[in-house]
């Protein structure tokens, strides 16, 4: 069958399977059904056709042709009565954009669409295909919002059509600067980076991402300038940037005693005696705290005084933990977020009971697979010549994998490729497959199991994994 889309795009398409027609019992007793079987017999198979939507004339669509026309041959290469093709389109092969393509796609015999590796794309046929039921899996994107929409707190699934196998998640720390301003409302986020990783810089950059304002704190007291205070003055944005505390912004800011204007701000003298050397020299402080405490107290108190709703600590589970302690000291409503250090067991040892409601997100964790098939998927796809390091070709095997299972599943005992559609997305929802890289199942939102970012909290002494919307 040649459709408008295919003639005109000139698309390259492969049978997989040839089904085994239908063929009419003797012992049938119905006339009605006999005329049917009979009919379709003289029909021929019935067709479906798997779409695969990629730039044209590139290593990336090639590769992920291949990976996906590999897996369906493998997973659903013979399904009685019908017959299985593997299209691929360009998806800029059409002058009204992506979205026409999709709804010629919708009109036709296709049964699934795997592809989108950019985000225009995924976004200009998401509503397109879900409004004609179409199955359409992503092996690439891995933008939050097209699965669970704007508030990472409160997920809310767009279309229940789309599906993604990428096994590369969100960066955790970009995912909690989303959480921090959209769940947690804080429109004025606090960073303080006294590590050498570059969590502080990816959650600044996706706080102001999604709007929020930040006031970066210097975490460190040497002479190097911190990383992240650099790139902000790359971007040139309008933060505003402090350093613990000190107005001019110069080394010796942590120093209360040689930055008399901060002491009235931050009131470390009020803590820890009429001058703050006391506490670099012998870590005494009048309350007992320890010698990290007037750093601690210089930050928060700036970042009071930035009115900040919420504040970031990177780099130093000791730092985490005395501004844990000088939040929990001086009260008032700031959220504390942290990067991985706050995970440790430090942390929550040194920080006690003032950890409680501290915020953290992690990787989450992908299923498990047995090593032999594992292999033999790398193997396969090396066979065909295709990298196995590449996620995107990885992710497209395991799409059409996937696919190709659900394919065995809601196909035969549909009429056509279009009346199979619904079925195929609700078995899609419930299938667990291995994969080129692990086990490929679906969250109720239609993520790869395992690949979203995790967050946690501080309850009762100790971390507790968020469940979504709670």
């Amino acid at each position: 069958m040649t459709c408008g889309w295919q003639g005109r795009l000139g698309l390259s398409r492969r049978t997989l399977g040839a089904g085994l027609a239908l063929s009419a019992a003797a012992a049938l007793t119905s006339c009605s059904l006999f005329e049917r079987v009979v009919a379709d017999d003289e029909a021929g198979p019935r067709e479906a056709t798997v779409v695969v939507l990629a730039p044209d004339g590139t290593a990336s669509g090639k590769s992920v042709l291949a990976a996906v026309e590999l897996a369906i041959d493998k997973s659903a290469g013979d399904i009685g009565g019908w017959t299985i093709d593997v299209d691929f389109v360009d998806d800029a092969g059409h002058d009204d954009g992506p979205a026409e393509l999709a709804r010629e796609m919708v009109g036709d015999d296709v049964i699934a669409v795997i592809g989108g590796l950019s985000t225009d794309v995924v976004r200009a046929v998401q509503p397109v295909l879900s409004s004609g039921s179409v199955l359409f899996v992503s092996p690439a994107d891995t933008v939050p919002e097209h699965t669970r929409g704007a508030d990472p707190g409160n997920p809310l699934r767009p279309y229940s059509n789309y599906y993604r196998t990428s096994a590369i998640g969100e960066d955790p720390m970009q995912a909690l600067a989303r959480y921090a301003v959209g769940s947690l409302e804080a429109s004025r986020v606090a960073v303080i980076d006294a590590g050498e990783s570059d969590e502080a810089a990816v959650f600044a950059e996706a706080v102001d991402d999604a709007g929020g304002d930040l006031v970066r704190i210097a975490g460190h007291d040497d002479e190097e300038s911190p990383d992240l205070e650099d790139e902000a003055d790359d971007e040139g944005g309008e933060d505003t940037n402090t350093d613990s505390g000190a107005g001019d912004g110069d080394e010796n800011a942590g120093e209360a005693d040689e930055n008399s204007d901060d002491g009235d701000e931050n009131e470390a003298g009020d803590e820890n005696g009429d001058d703050g050397d006391e506490n670099g020299d012998d870590g005494e402080a009048g309350d007992g705290e320890s010698s990290r405490t007037p750093d601690a107290a210089a930050m928060v108190a700036s970042a009071r005084a930035e009115n900040a709703e919420a504040v970031f600590v990177a780099g130093s589970a000791d730092l985490a933990a005395a501004v844990a302690d000088e939040l929990a000291r001086t009260g008032g409503d700031i959220e504390l977020l942290g990067g991985s250090v706050m995970l440790s067991d430090d942390f929550l040892a040194e920080a006690g009971s003032a950890a409680e409601g501290a915020w953290t997100a992690t990787h989450g964790e992908l299923g498990t697979e047995a090593n032999a098939v594992a292999e033999q998927a790398e193997s396969d796809l090396s066979g065909a010549g295709l990298d196995v390091t590449d996620p995107n070709v990885a992710g497209a095997y395991d799409a059409g994998m996937a696919v190709g299972t659900v394919l065995t599943a809601c196909l035969p005992p549909a009429s056509s490729a279009t009346a199979a559609r619904r079925g195929c997305i609700g078995e899609l929802a419930e299938v667990a497959v291995a994969g080129a890289t692990a086990e490929v199942a679906f969250d109720e939102y239609g993520d790869r199991a395992g690949s979203i970012p995790v967050f946690m909290v501080v309850r009762g002494g100790q971390w507790t994994t968020l469940e979504p919307g709670s």
